[in-house]
C-alpha cells in the first residue's frame, strides 16, 4: 500500500468512515460504506448498498479479527490493481475485464475453491481474504465486491446448491464459475448440473440484486450459526432469507431444519410445504416433513412421507433409518428392522447404521444379535460412545450389572456428555447397592440434561435409601416442577414428608397423586397411614377400605376407625 494510502486509511478507522482513495472507485460515494449494521444495510436501496461492507459486517459479528475497513481497504487495493492493469491495455469496464479479473484474482494471487464446503468459517469474506480459500457463494461475494468496484455490471446469480457470477451488460451476457478460476459456463451446464425449478417467479438464474445477493448469504449464514448449535442466530438470519428472497426453496427448507432443532414441528412443516410449492416433488424436503411428524409423534403421516421420498431417491439412506423409526413408534418392529438392514446394505460402511439396528435388536429381545451388531458398529467406528452405551444396557437387562458400569464408564470416558452412559451407570450402581455412586450418576445426568424428572426421581429414591429425606423431597419437588402430571412423583414426595412425620405436606401430596391416579391402592393406603397418625381416624379407615378392595393388605388398626 502507498504511504499515503496508508495515511488515509488510519484517518478513515479513527473516524469511522471509509478513507478517500488515490484512485476513484466506482462504489464511491454509496451510502453503504457508510453502514454500521446490517439493519442499516437492509434499509438502503439496492443501488446504494456496497456488498463487501454488508459482507464485513456480518464478518464482523462473526468474530474477525480486523475491523470491516482494514478488511474493506485490501478489497479496494485489489480493485485498484486491477484497474492499473485495465488501464495498460486499455480495457473498459466491459466483458474484456473479466480475463484480467480472472488472472489476477485466480493466478496471481492464487484464491481457489475449497473442495467442500464443511466449514462454516469459509462463508465469511474476512476468511476468504485471509485463506485465499472460499466456496461458491464466498468466492463469489468477493468477485462481486471487486466488480462493483472497477464498474463492472456483474450480478450474483443463484441456482438449487450453487452460486456464481454472470456479467450483464444488456447485449453481452457471461456466467463466471468462480469455483473454476473464473471459467465460462452457459446457461445450460448450470440447468443440467443443477435443475432449478420452473415458474414465472422463479429466483433461479435470474440476475439478484444485492439485497437478492444478501438474502442468499443470510441462507448459508443460518446454516453457519446451525452447525455452531446458535440456534437463535441462525433462526433470526433465516427468516431473514426467506423475507428478502421467498422463492428461495433452500431458505424455506433450512428455516425448517432449524424450527425442527428448536422443537417447533407445526413450524416446520409449513416451511418445507413452502419448499415444495416452489421445488415440485422433492425428497429431501418429504424427508424432513417425515421428521416434523415424527417429532409430533404422527408415525403414519411421517410413514407415508418417507416412502414418498424412497419414491423419488431409492438410495437416501438417512430415509430408511427416519422410516425405521416411523415403524417403531407404530410398534412394527419387524418392518424398522427391515429398513435398516436395507440402509446397512446401502451403506455398510457407516456405524450409525448398525447401531441403530442394533438398538432394535435389543428392544425386539433379540440379546445375541444385538450384541453382534453393537461389535459391528464399534468395528468401524471404535470411538462410537453410544455403542459402548448399547452394550453396558444389553448387560443390565442380563442383570451382568459390574459388567454393564464397565461398558459406561468405556461410553463416558469417549463421550462424558453421553446422559444415557450415565443414566445406565446410575442404574447399575443401584443394583450394585452403591448409593452415593449412583446419586453422583445421576447429577452428572442432570448436567446434561436439567430436565431429566426420571433422573430427579431415582435421585431422590437413593437419597431416600440413605434416610436423607429433605434431599429426597427436593428432588422430587424439582421432578414434579418438570412433570407435574406424574402421580408416582406426588406419592413418593409423600413418602419423604411422612418420614419426616409431616403428616400434612404428606397428606397433601398423597391427595395430589390420587387426582392423578384415583385407583392406586398404594396411594390410598399411604393416605390412611397418615390420616390415622394424624389423628384422622375415619379417613383413615376410608382410604384403608379402598386400599383393601385393592388387594393390598392392610394393617388392621387402619379399619377400625376409632
Amino acid at each position: 500500500m502507498k504511504k499515503y494510502r496508508l495515511i488515509v486509511v488510519l484517518l478513515a478507522m479513527l473516524v469511522g468512515a471509509p478513507a478517500v482513495l488515490a484512485v476513484t472507485l466506482a462504489n464511491d460515494g454509496k451510502r453503504g460504506l457508510y453502514m454500521s449494521s446490517i439493519e442499516g444495510v437492509l434499509r438502503l436501496s439496492n443501488k446504494e448498498i456496497d456488498l463487501a461492507t454488508a459482507a464485513l459486517l456480518l464478518s464482523r459479528e462473526w468474530g474477525a479479527n480486523k475491523t470491516p475497513t482494514m478488511y474493506r481497504s485490501k478489497i479496494d487495493d485489489m480493485a485498484e490493481d486491477i484497474l492499473a492493469r485495465m488501464k495498460e491495455k486499455r480495457v473498459s469496464a466491459d466483458y474484456r475485464a473479466i480475463e484480467i479479473i480472472n488472472e489476477y484474482l485466480f493466478k496471481d494471487l492464487g484464491f481457489a475453491s475449497l473442495e467442500t464446503a464443511d466449514n462454516p468459517d469459509d462463508l465469511f469474506l474476512h476468511v476468504v481474504l485471509e485463506r485465499k480459500r472460499g466456496y461458491c457463494l464466498s468466492l463469489s461475494v468477493l468477485y462481486l465486491a471487486i466488480a462493483e468496484r472497477i464498474g463492472l455490471p456483474a450480478y450474483g446469480v443463484v441456482v438449487p446448491g450453487h452460486f456464481f457470477v454472470r456479467y450483464d451488460d444488456g447485449k453481452k451476457q457471461y456466467n463466471i464459475e468462480t469455483t473454476s478460476g473464473g471459467a465460462i459456463a452457459t446457461d445450460k451446464h448450470y440447468i443440467e448440473k443443477f435443475p432449478p425449478p420452473s415458474g414465472r417467479d422463479s429466483l433461479y438464474l435470474k440476475n439478484l440484486t444485492p439485497k437478492q445477493t444478501l438474502g442468499c448469504f443470510f441462507n448459508n449464514l443460518g446454516n453457519s450459526y446451525a452447525d455452531r448449535a446458535l440456534l437463535d442466530y441462525a433462526f433470526d438470519y433465516l427468516v431473514k432469507a426467506v423475507q428478502i428472497n421467498p422463492s428461495l426453496a433452500e431458505a424455506h427448507t433450512n428455516l425448517g431444519n432449524v424450527l425442527l432443532r428448536l422443537k417447533r414441528p407445526e413450524e416446520a412443516i409449513a416451511q418445507y410445504e413452502q419448499a415444495l410449492s416452489i421445488l415440485g416433488p422433492d425428497a429431501t424436503n418429504y424427508n424432513n416433513m417425515g421428521n416434523a411428524y415424527l417429532q409430533l409423534g404422527q408415525y403414519e403421516h411421517a410413514k407415508g412421507l418417507y416412502l414418498k421420498a424412497l419414491k423419488l431417491k431409492k438410495d437416501f439412506v438417512d430415509v430408511y433409518r427416519n422410516l425405521a423409526q416411523a415403524y417403531q413408534g407404530l410398534g412394527e418392529l419387524d418392518k424398522a428392522v427391515a429398513q435398516m438392514q436395507a440402509a446397512v446394505i446401502l451403506k455398510p460402511s457407516d456405524a450409525q447404521n448398525f447401531l441403530y439396528l442394533a438398538q432394535l435388536y435389543r428392544k425386539m429381545g433379540r440379546t445375541a444379535q444385538a450384541q453382534t451388531t453393537f461389535f459391528k458398529a464399534l468395528d468401524i467406528d471404535p470411538q462410537l460412545a453410544s455403542a459402548y452405551t448399547g452394550l453396558g444396557n444389553l448387560s443390565l437387562d442380563q442383570k451382568d450389572y459390574a459388567g454393564a458400569a464397565n461398558l459406561f464408564q468405556q461410553s463416558i470416558a469417549i463421550h462424558q456428555g453421553d446422559a444415557e452412559a450415565w443414566f445406565g451407570m446410575a442404574l447399575a450402581m443401584h443394583y450394585l447397592e452403591r448409593a452415593e455412586d449412583e446419586i453422583e450418576a445421576y447429577r452428572q445426568v442432570l448436567l446434561i440434561d436439567p430436565t431429566q424428572s426420571a433422573a430427579l426421581q431415582n435421585m431422590g429414591n437413593a437419597y431416600l435409601k440413605l434416610q436423607n429425606t429433605d434431599l429426597a423431597a427436593q428432588c422430587y419437588t424439582q421432578a414434579i416442577q418438570i412433570d407435574s402430571q406424574n402421580a408416582d412423583l406426588y406419592h413418593n414426595l409423600a413418602v419423604a414428608y411422612a418420614n419426616q412425620k409431616e403428616y400434612n405436606k404428606a397428606i397433601e401430596s398423597y391427595r395430589a397423586a390420587l387426582s392423578l391416579s384415583p385407583d392406586n391402592g398404594a396411594i390410598h393406603n399411604g393416605l390412611a397411614i397418615c390420616y390415622y397418625l394424624s389423628g384422622d381416624k375415619a379417613s383413615a379407615r376410608k382410604h384403608a377400605l379402598t386400599a383393601k378392595k385393592a388387594g393390598l393388605t392392610v394393617q388392621q388398626e387402619l379399619l377400625q376407625g376409632k
